[in-house]
């Protein structure tokens, strides 16, 4: 069976779960008298030292319903390309009607528009609100420790500006240590960028604020990073605008580079631009960690066990940097179509979290001579390389087969050394399709290092999950042939042994002791749902995997390891005559 196929957790199998357990959060969190009461709404809240009659310079104030607690306070700033309102729109109307259900108060910070107000007024307009429900958060009954700053677009450029650059909040006495953090939907964070944009974002930052680098640089919110930074939860859509994904991912990195570790990015599946911030959609995963960034509900059980996995995986318990002690065997290579198709097998249909990458250049040592420096007591010695990866899947090789396609580890994607940071999360239904037992926790496949071939091989060398999440200890020279139990089987049963269906990558079968397992999330630990010997499955259980795949796959959770139809009679004779007593 193939676990690789995560957005199948998210956006098929869970969604009704998930929508049953917020539902039930909603109601947790919710204020008791809410449904009788409702929310208040104050409009037009004037900034301290706007102009008479100056809309623009004022915000609305939507109030939870009467509670013995203060109330959490997010401050949402609209985007539009700092040059529309978002009156016609009305998206942080609908933010806020989401929120304030959940007990949450919402302050919709509106600012003069570029068009009509050039530079600094924008973000001098925000800071005036903030600095505003900062000073009055007791007259509103708020949490002055839980008051966050968001904004979508480009409000999420002038609240990450606002948060970091210390000049505009202290023009009004008030400083970012007062925030509790910074929630950025699909904002803009380097007004210089050295990556592909829309001809329509590029003339929207010439309207706002010209084309002088010097000021687009010191109103970019990355020039500004530090340490002391509030933490900042930076979300972008699987479907955003070009580079929007690339943006977050080096503004967060850069965070975390200034040592605001506490800071992290999310790419949400399914979304777009503007779905990214529909939080009245109970399914909508920004929703789920906002909420928790907040502190005001976690998510449903089943995201939250996702979250934690990839969390943990951030900081994961291997590494490819014990590679990078043979530096002089580095070598940086050029990104192209064959090295993202390798990407793929491991991203499968989460193929837009490669989007954040630059993907320009690839890190690798050469497999060979890796192998023939290394100590013949540490690696061995022979014709024959096996390899083992972290979920002790294998895979075997012949040294005059891989030679001619120039085989590297891969052990660096453009500025990540640790490979094992990348990957994606999974969970199966159950371990085994014909036992009962409680649903596994999640999974991981992490990307680690891997190997690849600088030329095109033949398809008998198919890209194989084995390939995968190898470490420096995973590789094995031997001087038997390891596969040379099944040299005599007719050549499309060998194939689906090996190459094609890599049943023996996985599972033991003669004189082949494999027995892959998953690695558990949370802990980085090897967990249950083992490849058992083929020959070990119960007859009536070998059957259905042979000729009823799709239904197995089904009951566990996964994508089927199709056999083709005119070889499954063959692999149903030949796992049932290595059985003990079997008919040879």
């Amino acid at each position: 069976m193939n676990y690789q196929s995560p957005i199948s957790l998210r956006q098929r199998l869970f969604r009704l779960s998930l929508a049953l357990a917020w539902l039930s959060a909603a109601v947790i969190f919710a204020p008791a008298s809410w449904a009788a009461q409702g929310p208040t709404v104050i409009r037009e809240i004037p900034y301290p030292g706007a102009a008479k009659g100056e809309r623009r310079q004022s915000l609305d104030l939507y109030l939870p319903a009467p509670s013995a607690n203060k109330a959490p306070l997010l401050m949402f700033v609209h985007g539009g390309f700092w040059l529309l309102s978002d009156d016609q729109y009305q998206i942080g109307a609908k933010v806020a009607d989401a929120l304030v259900k959940q007990g949450v108060a919402v302050a919709l910070l509106r600012y003069r528009l570029a068009s009509d107000a050039p530079h600094p007024a924008q973000a001098g307009d925000v800071a005036a609100g903030v600095a505003l429900l900062l000073r009055d958060a007791q007259r509103y009954n708020l949490d002055a420790k839980r008051i966050f700053l968001a904004g979508h677009s480009a409000g999420g450029h002038l609240a990450a500006l606002v948060a970091l650059d210390g000049s505009y909040l202290g023009k009004h006495g008030a400083d970012a240590k007062a925030l509790a953090g910074v929630i950025s939907f699909s904002g803009m964070y380097d007004l210089l960028p050295n990556w592909t944009i829309s001809e329509n974002q590029r003339s929207a930052m010439e309207k706002a604020f010209g084309r002088e680098p010097a000021l687009l640089r010191q109103i970019s919110p990355v020039t500004h990073v530090r340490a002391t930074a509030p933490p900042f939860l930076v979300l972008t859509a699987q479907d955003d605008f070009p580079g929007f994904k690339q943006d977050a991912k080096r503004f967060t990195d850069a965070l975390n580079g200034a040592g605001q570790m506490k800071s992290e990015r999310w790419i949400i599946g399914g979304a777009d631009h503007f779905s990214l911030v529909q939080l009245a959609d109970p399914l909508n995963e920004a929703r789920f960690l906002l909420l928790d960034f907040m502190g005001v509900a976690r998510p449903p059980p089943e995201y939250a066990m996702y979250v934690e996995g990839k969390r943990r995986w951030r900081s994961p318990p291997v590494s490819t940097l014990p590679f990078w002690k043979h530096d002089k065997l580095v070598k940086s290579h050029r990104v192209d179509r064959r090295l993202v198709e390798r990407l793929t097998v491991i991203y499968d249909q989460l193929r837009h979290e490669l989007q954040e990458w630059p993907l320009e250049k690839y890190f690798a040592i050469d497999l060979f001579d890796y192998l023939d420096g290394l100590a013949p007591e540490k690696v061995g010695r022979g014709d024959y390389l096996v390899t083992t990866n972290i979920r002790n899947e294998k895979q075997f090789w012949r040294r005059d087969q891989l030679a001619p396609y120039q085989p590297v580890i891969v052990v660096g994607l453009d500025d990540e050394k640790n490979l094992f940071r990348l990957g994606v999360m999974y969970r199966a239904l159950r371990e085994y399709s014909w036992k009962s037992g409680p649903q596994p926790p999640m999974m991981v496949r992490p990307l680690g290092g891997f190997i690849h071939f600088l030329k095109e091989p033949p398809p008998e060398m198919a890209l194989q999950a084995a390939q995968f999440g190898l470490t420096e200890d995973g590789f094995r020279l031997v001087s038997q042939d390891p596969l040379a139990g099944l040299r005599d089987l007719p050549k499309e049963l060998f194939e689906v042994m090996t190459t094609r269906n890599g049943c023996v990558y996985c599972h033991e079968f003669g004189a082949i002791h494999s027995r892959s397992h998953h690695i558990a999330a949370a802990s980085g630990a090897a967990h249950g749902g083992e490849a058992l010997p083929l020959h070990s499955y119960p007859p009536e259980v070998w059957r259905s995997f042979v000729f009823d795949q799709i239904n197995v796959a089904k009951k566990i959770g996964a994508s089927p390891n199709l056999i083709a139809e005119n070889l499954r009679q063959d692999m149903f004779d030949l796992i049932n005559r290595s059985r003990p007593g079997g008919k040879k």
